[in-house]
């Protein structure tokens, strides 16, 4: 008896096992983080099953920052060491599985904050601003038609509890979205790819610690975000308007 294989189901066989192999890496990298900011970032090269040489490069950088960026805040937001165990209980709760498009707000928040970790781009590249802003507005619920910067910020406030120095964390919000727009509308100052990585210079110095500073706000607004959802054993956030008569 002659068994012919089917060449296309093999190659598409191959191609689901290594999506399972990254997508593991890719659960493994939030869950760590999640449970512990900074514990953990991957940078490797990698043969698939194809034969195909990628490279893996999620960074934890800025998440490692959520300490000190807390501690600047006086304890806002508050950033936690939350067992692993919770972690993952939460994360399978979700029952995201090995789907390729978000399905709703919290996928579309997770799946926002990998690429913003795949760090795969020039040291300091302005759409990592981008995918934070995507992140945050996804897990916030907010719509094209809302009043996009007052609603994330009362959103914020009523999720997080209100800042003490509320008024330096909106003008963080601020920036971000003057950032965005500048960078989205063709108004910013944009290096030369890949001077940043060779050169040092005021501007370039200056450039780049305007970014990273943006970075390491908006990826501790994120991760105190979800941890205060693990914490409170939550999978979704819904948002009403509500009025009171005295």
């Amino acid at each position: 008896m002659k068994i012919i294989h089917d060449n296309n189901q093999i190659t598409n066989k191959k191609n689901i096992e290594d999506f399972v192999i990254l997508s593991f890496i890719d659960v493994l990298f939030l869950c760590l983080n999640l449970s512990f900011p900074g514990s953990l970032s991957v940078k490797t090269p990698i043969t698939l099953k194809r034969g195909f040489e990628d490279e893996i490069n999620l960074s934890a950088t800025s998440l490692e920052s959520s300490f000190q960026i807390s501690d600047d805040f006086n304890g806002w937001p508050e950033i936690r060491i939350i067992p692993i165990e919770y972690v993952v209980e939460w994360y399978n709760s979700l029952n995201i599985g090995l789907n390729i498009k978000a399905q709703n707000d919290i996928e579309r928040t997770l799946f926002s904050f990998l690429y913003f970790c795949n760090d795969n781009h020039s040291t300091f590249n302005p759409t990592l601003i981008v995918w934070i802003i995507q992140s945050l507005e996804s897990f916030f619920g907010i719509k094209k038609n809302d009043s996009i910067i007052k609603t994330l910020k009362n959103r914020i406030s009523l999720h997080l509890g209100k800042a003490e120095q509320s008024n330096k964390v909106n003008k963080k919000i601020n920036d971000f979205y003057e950032y965005r727009s500048k960078f989205v509308h063709g108004d910013m100052d944009i290096l030369r790819y890949g001077s940043d990585k060779f050169l040092r210079d005021p501007f370039i110095d200056e450039y780049s610690m305007r970014l990273i500073k943006l970075c390491d706000f908006g990826s501790t607004l994120i991760i105190a975000c979800i941890q205060k959802m693990i914490i409170d054993n939550t999978t979704g956030l819904y948002f009403k308007e509500t009025i009171e008569y005295k």
